[in-house]
């Protein structure tokens, strides 16, 4: 039986290694590889923002359960595609735990986000019926398509006759397709750095709030 349970947490360990090994990899090829091609003329947008309030498939609710949610994130890279409007790809994460049983069950989702993005610049729009913001403050409207790999996983562990742990885990892969709208603000401190919030669907959180550059 203890072999078992060795087996099963390194098998857990060596799936978790890979799983980091492929983030890396493509935040990599998303973000310096587009970055080093496009960045040219400073119209170039690195966001990095953390989503809250988990919505829709990103949140699931079971009755008698502990819930913990992961630390969720997006990274999205715009560039400059016509006046007041820009393209680009964004990667992101979001994960959620329910705990059962005093904590020898538990059911894990996470959640490996991935697509593209149409931004539209409001102020200009809003300029021409005089509600346009002051003080640099600029709006914007985003449209997001992608794909979301959600990545279930099942444990339940019991004790036997000799009160060995064993566990049994199951897990299962699922791609998701996603569609978003969203309503943002930004706001720079100078040319190259600024803050930005944003409310809607499309982050796998309601609220998304980081920290935006200009490359």
């Amino acid at each position: 039986m203890r072999y078992q349970f060795c087996k099963s947490f390194i098998e857990d360990y060596y799936n978790m290694i890979k799983k980091i090994k492929c983030q890396l990899a493509l935040l990599i090829v998303v973000l310096v590889l587009p970055t080093t091609i496009l960045a040219q003329k400073n119209d170039v947008r690195l966001n990095i923002g953390i989503p809250l309030g988990k919505y829709g498939k990103f949140d699931h609710n079971f009755n008698g359960s502990d819930e913990t949610n992961s630390p969720s994130f997006i990274i999205q890279l715009e560039k400059n595609w016509k006046p007041d409007l820009s393209i680009g790809a964004y990667v992101g994460y979001a994960g959620q735990k329910h705990e059962f049983n005093l904590g020898f069950d538990e059911v894990k989702y996470s959640y490996y986000r991935f697509g593209t993005v149409l931004t539209y610049e409001l102020n200009g729009w809003l300029s021409e019926m005089n509600i346009a913001p002051d003080n640099g403050i600029e709006m914007y409207a985003s449209v997001k398509t992608g794909l979301s790999l959600e990545n279930r996983k099942s444990s339940i562990s019991r004790l036997d006759g000799g009160n060995v742990p064993t566990v049994r885990t199951n897990r299962n892969n699922e791609l998701l397709f996603d569609l978003g709208v969203l309503l943002g603000t930004r706001y720079h401190f100078s040319n190259q750095f600024g803050i930005f919030a944003e409310l809607g669907w499309g982050n796998a959180g309601f609220f998304t709030i980081g920290t935006t550059f200009t490359l």
